[in-house]
């Protein structure tokens, strides 16, 4: 009873916090989530599933994604997203569908800029009937009565937009993104004001080429993510080794987190796994993660002969990496 009563007292007061958004583990596999300006970039039109399991089932979060993306003219793409993430075996809910549109400028014969915008709509809910709060509880009987707590808002919904940029060429790749540019109000206290904070994103990265292994072309990729919202903010550290087939991870998140991800690329499909331990501040069961990803890359054929085909190149990173 007493970890009941615990559960539910910090439950009400991250609803009265500035709220984080959610965190993937596989970072490139879930290319709109981590800079709109990657929309159409696999030079395909692409699917892709993930779910993600983090924490215990009765404190942790479940979160699932899907995606479609693709090219759009010669130089432009587009992309869709919907996402659902739930709570404490889903007393809280968010839903969100993205909307995505991204331009490349061609600077060279292997440089290229993009840039993307994503217009989210999202609601998020919260079911007050399942909590339990300390007032209701006698040490004897159990829970006695009717709560004296209130919570005037269980669903809130609304707009939001972010903004990416990313410069990519042969063997070097470089991006940001900005959230919640509009700050969207999601928190359930109407008496408070308290909005979603800005999150600033910056990615880069790069590949260096090892020398063949039995005829096979092994590259190196090293990179390094950086977040920023509110007091929070994230440094990502990572290494790749990958190949046409295979592709090994590993990531160290600054006092955080240690993830290892393991990926196979079969023909036009490819599947993803990742596990997130964690390390000093952050020990406990909450942050364990596991992860898994598929993507499938396809055409649509039609009768039509297509004159304004993208006509740029599927950046390295887009081939190979989780």
């Amino acid at each position: 009873m007493r970890k009941l009563s615990f559960i539910t007292l910090a439950l009400l007061s991250i609803l009265k916090l500035n709220a984080q958004d959610l965190r993937f583990s596989q970072y490139y596999s879930n290319p709109l989530y981590l800079n709109p300006a990657l929309a159409g970039m696999a030079r395909a039109n692409r699917a892709i599933l993930i779910h993600r399991q983090q924490g215990s089932s009765l404190n942790g979060f479940s979160t699932s994604a899907f995606a479609l993306d693709g090219t759009l003219g010669t130089s432009s793409g587009w992309g869709v997203q919907l996402m659902r993430d739930t709570q404490m075996n889903g007393i809280i809910a968010h839903t969100q569908l993205s909307n995505v549109l991204a331009h490349r400028i061609q600077l060279s014969n292997s440089g290229e800029l993009g840039m993307g915008v994503s217009i989210d709509y999202f609601q998020k809910r919260l079911d007050f009937e399942r909590l339990t709060f300390e007032d209701q509880l006698d040490q004897r009987d159990g829970i006695v009565s009717n709560t004296n707590d209130n919570i005037q808002v269980s669903r809130v919904s609304g707009a939001d937009v972010s903004v990416g940029v990313i410069y990519s060429s042969t063997n070097f790749y470089v991006g940001s993104r900005i959230s919640h540019i509009n700050r969207p109000k999601e928190n359930f206290d109407i008496e408070t004001e308290s909005r979603l904070p800005i999150r600033y994103t910056v990615h880069a990265g790069g590949f260096l080429k090892t020398n063949n292994f039995r005829k096979a072309q092994y590259l190196l990729s090293p990179n390094i993510i950086y977040e920023r919202q509110g007091e929070f903010n994230y440094l990502h550290l990572g290494m790749y080794l990958t190949s046409e087939f295979l592709t090994l991870g590993a990531w160290y998140v600054i006092d955080n987190s240690v993830i290892g991800s393991i990926g196979f690329n079969i023909s036009k499909f490819r599947f993803g796994y990742s596990y997130d331990m964690p390390v000093g501040p952050t020990l406990n069961n909450l942050n364990n993660a596991h992860e898994v990803s598929a993507s499938y890359q396809f055409n649509i054929r039609t009768n039509k002969k297509v004159k304004n085909r993208y006509k740029g190149k599927c950046p390295t990173f887009q081939r190979y990496l989780f």
